[in-house]
Formats: C-alpha cells, structure tokens, sequence
C-alpha cells in the first residue's frame, strides 16, 4: 500500500453539516464503503487520524499488464462546528495497492491534522473509490479543550497497530497511549456490564445522567506516555483516567463474546425482547435449549421455515449492524438508537449536531413518517450515550412495528 498526503491551508466554506443527511453512515448493506476513524490527540498543536479501510471494498482493474490495483482518496475538512463557516484546513491522503487484489485484508493508516489545544471542532472526511468514483462521507466530532478526555488516549496491540474501536476481546494483549499527560501511573475503575436494555419508545423518560459504582480500582504504571502490555479478563468495562477528582478518561469495553457478531443462541436470544410479550421471552430466557426455542419462536411467528430463515437474516443482521454503530456504555443492541434500529430498520433520514442526532423515517407528504430525536448524554465512559426523547405519540407506529414482524 503506498501512501500520499497533500495538504490544502486556511480557505473559505458554507457546508451547514447540521442539514445535510448522514444516513448512509447508519446503512451497511446498502453502500458499498465501511471505514473507520479515531481520533487521538498526540501533542497541543496536532493530532492523528487513524483510519482504517477494507481494501476488498475497493474495486481493482488491471493496467496493460494484467496487474489488479485499487486506487483511493481520503480527503478531510477541518471546521469549528456542524454550520461549518469558516475552513480552518483541509487535506487529502492518496492511497494505492497493486498486491492485496483476491484477499481478504484491511489498510490501517493514519494522518496529522493541525488542531491547538483548548477547541472543539468537527473534521468532515470522505473516502472515494477513484476506480469506481464510489464515495462515502463521515464526521468526527472532535474536543481538544483537555488532556483527560478519551480522545487523548488510545490503544494497540502487540503489532503496534491501533484498535479503531471501543471494545476488545478477551484476553486480547494491547497497550495504552497517551503522550500529552507526563504521569507515571494511571488508575483504573473496573465495572460490571450494563445490561439495561432500551424501554419502547412511549414509555417514560430516563435520566440524563447515570450514576454507577466500580467494582474494583487499582493503578498501573506508565512510561513516557505508554503502559505495559495489558490484558483484561473479565467481561465488563474498564475506565483509565489521571484525575481523581475528574471522571474523564478512556474506557475499554469486554461485551459478550465474539462482539459484535451474534454467534450463541444467548445473543440471539436476547435482542428478542423488543418484539416478543413478557410472557414470551420469559419462556425463551426459561428453555432449556434455547437454540432449538429461538428456532422454533421465528417459525411460529413467521408461518414456515423458509420466511423464518429470511427474517432470522434480517433481524440478526440489524442486531450486529446496531452493535458497530451504536455501541456506548453497553452492547449497541441496548442502546435507545440500536431499538429503533432494530424494529424500524436503517432510517431515511439522519440530521447530526454535536448535542443531538434527529431520525426521519418516511415520507411527510404521505403523512406516514415519523421522527425521533436522541440526545447526547454526558457520560464519563463514552462520548456515544444518546438517549430517545420519548414520548406516548409513538405507541401507533410501536405497535405496527412489532405487528410487521409478528406476521
């Protein structure tokens, strides 16, 4: 894979992100680009972007001698906020691969991007297939006002490369990064899982605020900005910070195994509470063979096997969609937003701002759409909390939901 970056300085834009529709982010089986990005702020006046790309997403043509090559660009923008006035700098990162044509590989690189200390912005970030003129576009929301928020840290494994996502495997080795703060130990605050599953839609209101208690807490030692080689044993989630007096940190989560795919009948099992009565899942929690209760609750509910088969597909499939996507403090599947994507599906529309995400399903001019907001809810273990402005408006449309796939 070679590698070029060309940088753009100080310019002039009106982009008005918080109106443009981001919903394709949320759609994996409809577009054909999945990347990732972090964010890690390495000194006070740069951080890194580190990306990572699924090159057998990127489509390969031979050149006059029979030779496959992919060809990509990541260009970025950087802004203050989602109404995007004023270009503060831009880039793009060039990449080509002539050697990974037929396998099953994944390009993890990364990129500075002058960002000083004390700010918040928004870094918007496409990635174009040149071969195909294929985009997708994401945002990064981005807060350098402190050296102890998560953005500060982040962690690799034994090769040296970063884990681009908020939970690990068990017993999976890695390391800990964090360059900005000069200390010598860091503490960490062991909690177990939280398994609060998302209510419906109409029912209550949560609280903005959650208060939890560790289980256990010890420190660690660090050199230089780096910790030894750590692993952690049990399932649950592991808050790293310098501060006592000051909640933020990095967190890294252990959910149930094989995270984020559903591979026991217990996960398959458990999602099923959004569309099953009490007395239902009590029963399925109860079996004694819970692979073959599963089985057999989607041949009751679909009328035969083969509908079965196509809406075990489809759920399961928004189950592990929701959990790459949603993921917070509990496995994406829980969360408010992994609930309505569930039983709702990808929606058809996506508004973002840094305090909310405002879904549309739908269409208004057949008055059969219906819209749901989610906040940003400050939350020490992860900057991805959102909770559902709930509301009894939503009962009807809850209701029809469910019914669809209980035919």
């Amino acid at each position: 894979m070679v590698l070029l970056m060309v940088t753009t300085l100080e310019g002039w834009s009106q982009r008005n992100f918080h109106k443009q529709n981001f919903a394709e982010m949320y759609n994996n089986n409809s577009i054909k680009l999945h990347p990732v990005y972090q964010c890690y702020h390495h000194n006070d006046t740069s951080s890194t972007v580190f990306y990572q790309i699924d090159l057998s997403e990127l489509l390969y043509v031979p050149n006059d001698d029979s030779v496959y090559s992919a060809q990509a660009q990541i260009h970025y923008e950087v802004y203050y906020n989602y109404k995007a006035k004023d270009l503060l700098d831009s880039g793009s990162v060039y990449l080509f691969d002539s050697i990974n044509f037929g396998k099953d590989n994944s390009s993890i690189g990364f990129f500075n991007v002058p960002l000083a200390n004390n700010y918040q912005y928004l870094i918007y970030i496409s990635l174009t297939d040149i071969n195909n003129k294929y985009s997708v576009k994401s945002l990064l929301d981005i807060n350098k006002l402190d050296t102890y928020n998560r953005q500060n840290f982040y962690i690799r494994g034994t090769d040296g490369l970063p884990f681009l996502q908020t939970y690990i495997d068990r017993n999976q080795s890695f390391d800990l990064v964090s360059e900005q703060n000069n200390e010598t130990e860091i503490h960490i605050r062991y909690f177990k899982s939280n398994n609060n599953i998302a209510k419906p839609p109409m029912y209550g209101s949560e609280k903005l605020k959650r208060i939890v208690q560790s289980d256990t807490t010890y420190h660690i030692t660090m050199d230089n900005g780096y910790s030894n080689i750590l692993q952690l044993q049990d399932q649950g989630y592991y808050h790293f910070y310098f501060d006592s007096t000051d909640s933020k940190g990095f967190t890294v989560f252990q959910f149930t195994k094989n995270y984020p795919y559903i591979t026991s009948p217990m996960q398959m099992l458990m999602p099923l509470r959004y569309i099953t009565s009490k007395t239902e899942f009590k029963a399925l929690v109860n079996s004694k063979d819970k692979k073959k209760a599963v089985e057999d609750f989607w041949v009751r509910i679909s009328g035969n096997e083969d509908r079965a088969a196509n809406m075990i597909k489809l759920y399961y499939n928004r189950v592990q969609n929701a959990n790459l996507h949603f993921a917070s403090d509990k496995e994406g599947w829980m969360t408010d937003r992994g609930m309505v994507y569930i039983v709702f599906g990808a929606p058809d529309i996506v508004y973002q701002d840094r305090k909310m995400e405002t879904w549309k399903y739908g269409s208004p001019k057949n008055n059969k759409s219906i819209t749901f907001n989610f906040y940003k809810v400050e939350n020490p273990f992860t900057s991805d909390d959102y909770m559902m402005d709930r509301s009894n408006i939503y009962g009807t449309a809850w209701n029809n939901a469910i019914e669809i796939w209980r035919r």
